[in-house]
């Protein structure tokens, strides 16, 4: 639970012929968070996998294969069926094959539409022609007459006709479309012209290739319109069939194409020499035997598996890589580790935070908003969000959990400041220790928070010299500011306070042991150094003057730096013990907004319709209090976390395990380890 799962690097050696199936098995099982072996090697004997062509292959192909799925109407989120490995030319014939029947319906399907769309063009144009049932052809053999139509707004038409008089005959068509046959005299032809556009005309032409009437045409254009409908049917029928074909045949080979990629992304951090090829990551302790058997399996016996510890790692130790951190711990903590990932990730040798950080922000929040009533609908609604059966994303059910558990913290805070929905009746509902309005107990309730602050910064300050000792930096575990002689300082500091507080009187002796922290941690910056010089010199002392004028400048720096480094040890514990102070004071702030909803409620109380004004006050009131208050308290919370308590034990820098996988096999086969080691 504080310590993250133990880990060990494994270098794996296989055979070129073996390199592919053993990158595939791994990352289905999903055990090994991948480095670049490369760097790993002494003396650089390994070289780079170059996999850019290959993965350009499978990158055309895997764009050609989701354009089929798509094209070809298969359900893109289908289970893909389980067929044999294909290699990629066995592929890339099968999709061309595919392609081609598809072009085939693709070309006919295109044809179709277009010879529909322009029917569809023609029926409209001879739906709108004025003239249904007369012969086109006759009216273009009109030696005499000029013969127009077209469209005009009916409002205009008698006007229209007026001006016209004898030079024109304006007919209009049965409806109210406003469609007209205009009949004139050719010589008049131009004018007429002119003055219809005046009015807003629009010519309507017909199809010259017409010789019949505008219905007779339209019907049989329609009748051909009903053929093309069938047809683009059955093309379309067509195109789902071969969907239906070869859809699981796509959808496996897209698996396959992706986790191909993702083999050739991984073989990115192997090196090679010759036909050997090193694997190189970090897996779990418990996990080595797992891929001892992996290895011996898929190479025929020929792979070779080395195993260090972390601890033992050159690089490690050199400070050139990072160990991997995965969390263990009950999954209850996980909501509370999204507060501590947000910030940063933990580092391998450090303990986990996760467990304090969960503590330390329930309790903050209950103090600073602390209310029976509106911490049990707090509750609710984080058990709604964690326990609904809606398909809600993991992270949400996580913020409801966090919700319940602060929720409970505000109901319990609630019960000790005598308080529900923000209604405060001593006689009804007493208070169990205090009540934030209170003008006696509001002097408390700031001792008391900046006492809930002095144990977490100490509790902190404890972590951090743990983590410190762990990483074997122990001079820094002991003279640091917040290592073992910042914290006796701070516990020093505390105790002569409250020592002076009570008495009134402060002695020598209580400032002589207060100073005596301090000189240690000025003095510890130097002795420091002059212990890293010993170490690397020696005995010898024949160093240039140069260097000796190094030496003393660096020792001036690192005087300044200890000086320095005083000052802000005293003014960073005063600050940060008196910042939780707020955590009162939001107490305070949050029953004077209550308060004041209910002076509003009293004074409605008077009006008409008061009962029910008072009620809707209380309710939204309620309501925003919850939100306003609860998103406030969420803030300072998070903020004390990571400013006041993350400071003085918290480096971060670490990197999350995260073990190379393909698909959905790694977590299968996780199931299946599961499954095993509860039946063993």
């Amino acid at each position: 639970m504080f310590r993250p799962v133990e880990m060990c690097k494994v270098n794996i050696l296989v055979l070129s012929k073996h390199v592919t199936a053993m990158t595939r098995i791994l990352g289905q099982r999903g055990l090994v968070h991948l480095v670049d072996a490369v760097n790993q090697s002494r003396g650089k004997l390994l070289s780079n996998v170059n996999q850019d062509k290959d993965e350009r292959t499978v990158d055309r192909l895997l764009e050609r294969c989701d354009r089929l799925i798509e094209a070809l109407g298969v359900e893109s989120d289908a289970r893909a069926p389980q067929l044999e490995n294909m290699d990629l030319k066995d592929m890339e014939a099968l999709l061309g094959k595919i392609h081609e029947r598809f072009k085939v319906q693709d070309d006919t399907l295109n044809k179709l539409i277009s010879d529909s769309g322009s029917l569809s063009l023609e029926s409209t144009l001879l739906a709108g022609y004025p003239l249904q049932k007369v012969r086109l052809e006759a009216l273009r053999n009109l030696s005499h007459f000029y013969m127009i139509t077209g469209r005009i707004a009916p409002s205009v038409l008698p006007s229209a006709s007026m001006v016209m008089g004898e030079r024109a005959l304006l007919l209009p068509a049965e409806g109210k479309d406003g469609n007209v046959l205009v009949l004139s005299s050719r010589k008049n032809r131009w004018a007429v012209e002119e003055e219809l556009r005046k009015f807003g005309f629009t010519a309507i032409e017909a199809p010259p290739e017409v010789s019949g009437s505008a219905a007779e045409e339209r019907q049989h254009v329609e009748d051909e319109l009903q053929k093309l409908h069938r047809q683009l049917e059955e093309c379309r029928l067509s195109v789902l069939k071969l969907g239906e074909e070869y859809g699981g045949v796509l959808l496996a080979m897209r698996t396959q194409l992706r986790g191909l990629k993702a083999v050739h992304s991984a073989q990115k951090h192997f090196g090679r020499v010759s036909h050997l090829y090193c694997i190189s990551g970090w897996t779990p302790k418990d996990q080595v035997e797992k891929v001892r058997q992996i290895v011996e399996e898929n190479t025929d016996g020929a792979g070779v598996v080395e195993v260090i510890e972390a601890g033992n790692d050159v690089l490690v130790q050199a400070g050139l890589e990072t160990v991997p951190v995965q969390f263990k711990g009950a999954a209850w903590l996980r909501p509370f580790r999204m507060l501590v990932t947000n910030f940063a990730i933990p580092r391998y040798n450090e303990l986990d935070p996760t467990l304090f950080v969960g503590l330390s922000f329930v309790v903050l929040f209950g103090f600073m908003f602390g209310d029976f009533g509106q911490g049990a609908v707090l509750a609710l609604i984080g058990l709604w969000l964690h326990y609904s059966k809606r398909r809600l994303p993991e992270m949400l059910r996580d913020v409801g959990f966090l919700l319940t558990t602060c929720g409970i913290s505000a109901a319990v805070f609630g019960l000790l400041y005598g308080s529900c929905f923000g209604y405060e009746n001593h006689e009804i509902f007493p208070p169990l220790w205090l009540s934030p309005l209170a003008e006696k107990d509001i002097r408390k309730l700031l001792l008391v928070a900046v006492g809930v602050g002095i144990v977490f910064t100490s509790v902190a300050i404890i972590i951090n010299i743990i983590n410190r000792y762990m990483a074997r930096h122990y001079f820094e575990s002991v003279f640091d500011r917040f290592g073992v002689l910042g914290l006796l300082f701070y516990w020093l500091a505390l105790g002569i306070g409250i020592s002076v507080a009570l008495t009134g009187q402060v002695s020598a002796w209580q400032l002589v042991v207060l100073a005596l922290p301090l000189v240690l941690l000025f003095v510890g910056k130097p002795v420091q150094l002059l212990l890293q010089h010993y170490r690397r010199h020696g005995a010898h002392k024949s160093d240039a003057d140069d260097e000796h004028g190094e030496e003393h400048g660096s020792l001036l720096e690192v005087v300044l730096e200890s000086c320095i480094e005083l000052m802000e040890t005293f003014t960073g514990y005063i600050s940060g013990t008196v910042s939780f102070v707020r955590v009162g004071a939001f107490a305070i702030s949050h029953a004077a907004l209550c308060l004041a909803i209910y002076s509003i409620v009293n004074m409605l109380k008077e009006l008409p319709m008061g009962g029910a004004l008072s009620l809707l006050v209380i309710i939204f009131g309620n309501v925003l209090v919850i939100a306003f208050e609860g998103m406030v308290a969420m803030i300072q919370g998070v903020r004390l976390e990571y400013y006041e308590l993350f400071s003085k034990y918290f480096s971060g820098g670490g990197v999350l395990y995260s073990p190379f996988q393909i698909g959905d096999g790694a977590a299968e086969a996780a199931e299946k380890d599961n499954k095993g080691e509860k039946k063993a």
